[in-house]
């Protein structure tokens, strides 16, 4: 699975500890509800030695985070406590496996990166991701997330250690786990990272803005507001901020912040919305939807009065990912394959039942129920994104963040109406800025520092609770 996890990491203010052994290490770890990407560093020479990323296998439980909040909540199948029934306890386990795994992978990778003689030891990890996925992991309740208020069990920024982590014992109000299974056990039993080793998990903001949201800020120089953004007070590591900055992480459940800097009359703001935009941006739900691998279909160009498709690896096409979604909507839109309300007007064959659809390949076709998926994910993003610009005079620097963030092109993501036309070209690709930022925070206790600021400092905002969010998100639907 082609996932990204490159991006620019933050200056790091201190100096490194002179008395670490070449040995010891640190991981990074981004939970995404898709994706999950673990970043392995040397604490000494603070150098990247290796990454490996997976597709998350919660899946299995909901491509989104409201499914598997409602399969948490849900009474466990029977009162059975020598299997893993229960909903906290399957997703806890489940993560917590794949995690153990990903990290022994990670380690033995690494090994060869180090000096000769030094086997690595790892000293520390940062864990971050939304707030249900990092509740899941620390096995804390969902239940009240499931309904509004949506006020979470904890906002984390805890410093705890990896065994707690593992048993679910980070908390006093941690749920009660079932026993895990005899291969799980078994796994438990002897895992790759000391049980003494510190683990920190960065801040929340709220039910729907977690920790990657904050780390994303630290990765795209976020200041914190309030402090008068002058030159005067800056730290060497900072740089005045003048513009406004607008942060977006665009995927299942994207997360958006608006920085407005400090003025004369007002001190600044950071106003941070989430957008449920569901996984049509993964390459889920839609009829030949898959992940970013070998033979998914990227980009689309129209030749010669028909649609030609490029796949990654150049491979035979096997489907469509969120770039390729993107891509193939813009190109039939210019093209007039399909009208300004997403209906297929230019049919290129018929499916089972006789309703039109969009053939891109003899194995790879586009259904009308595939473009309205697309046309509902798009306005959640849209409607998010043009709330947040109501409240800047300025046009601010708009960072994208995150895989599909990174791969997506911006000319045809504005065609389709998914960015608002004034950013196109005031646009910076971060990469994966919250592994990025949780990366920075292995070596910083000033930047954890700042991760509390901007966590403290910002205001969430609910669009479902505005008043015109209905009648906006419906007219963000047509391209």
């Amino acid at each position: 699975m082609q996932i990204v996890t490159d991006g620019e990491m933050p200056k790091i203010p201190e100096l490194p500890e002179v008395e670490l052994s070449p040995a010891e290490i640190g991981i990074a770890v981004d939970i995404g509800t898709t994706t999950i990407a673990v970043s392995v560093w040397s604490l000494l020479h603070r150098k990247h030695l290796v990454t490996v990323a997976e597709k998350n296998n919660q899946v299995r439980y909901g491509y989104d985070i409201i499914r598997r909040i409602a399969f948490a909540v849900r009474p466990p199948l029977t009162g059975s406590s020598t299997v893993v029934e229960s909903g906290p306890s399957a997703l806890h386990y489940c993560i917590i496996s794949q995690l153990e795994k990903m990290f022994t992978r990670a380690i033995m990778e690494s090994s060869s990166k180090l000096p000769r003689g030094f086997q690595p030891k790892v000293k520390s990890i940062v864990l971050t991701g939304n707030t249900t996925m990092l509740s899941f992991v620390c096995a804390t309740s969902v239940n009240t997330m499931a309904a509004a208020p949506f006020t979470p069990a904890t906002l984390f920024d805890t410093t705890t250690t990896w065994e707690k982590i593992r048993k679910g014992q980070v908390y006093s109000y941690c749920t009660v786990l079932d026993k895990p299974t005899p291969e799980l056990i078994s796994l438990f039993e002897s895992s790759s990272v000391p049980n003494d080793a510190e683990v920190y998990i960065p801040p929340c903001i709220g039910a729907f803005i977690g920790a990657d949201a904050v780390c994303s800020m630290i990765a795209a120089g976020f200041p914190i507001p309030g402090a008068k953004n002058d030159a005067s007070t800056l730290r060497p590591w900072e740089a005045k901020v003048k513009a406004p900055l607008l942060l977006a992480d665009i995927g299942t459940n994207s997360e958006l912040c608006l920085f407005i800097p400090d003025s004369e009359n007002r001190a600044g703001r950071i106003l941070c919305t989430s957008a449920a935009s569901g996984p049509a941006f993964e390459g889920a739900n839609i009829s030949c939807g898959m992940p970013s691998t070998e033979g998914a279909i990227d980009k689309i160009t129209y030749l010669h009065e028909s649609l030609h498709c490029h796949t990654i690896g150049d491979k035979n096409p096997r489907g469509l990912c969120g770039t390729g979604l993107i891509s193939a909507a813009a190109v039939m839109l210019k093209n007039k394959y399909i009208d300004k309300n997403g209906i297929i007007i230019r049919e290129k064959s018929k499916l089972g039942d006789g309703t039109a659809c969009i053939e891109l390949t003899p194995a790879v076709y586009l259904s009308q129920q595939d473009i309205r998926n697309l046309q509902l994910a798009k306005s959640a993003v849209k409607t998010g994104l043009e709330f947040l610009l109501e409240h800047t005079d300025e046009t601010p620097v708009f960072c994208i963040a995150g895989g599909f963030g990174s791969k997506i092109n911006l000319e045809e993501a504005t065609t389709i109406g998914l960015l608002p036309q004034q950013l196109e070209k005031r646009t910076i690709q971060l990469g994966n800025a919250a592994l990025s930022g949780a990366s920075a925070l292995l070596f910083s206790n000033v930047l954890r520092d700042k991760a509390r600021a901007l966590a403290k400092k910002s205001i969430q905002i609910n669009l479902a609770g505005i008043p015109e969010f209905q009648e906006r998100f419906l007219k963000g639907i047509d391209f």
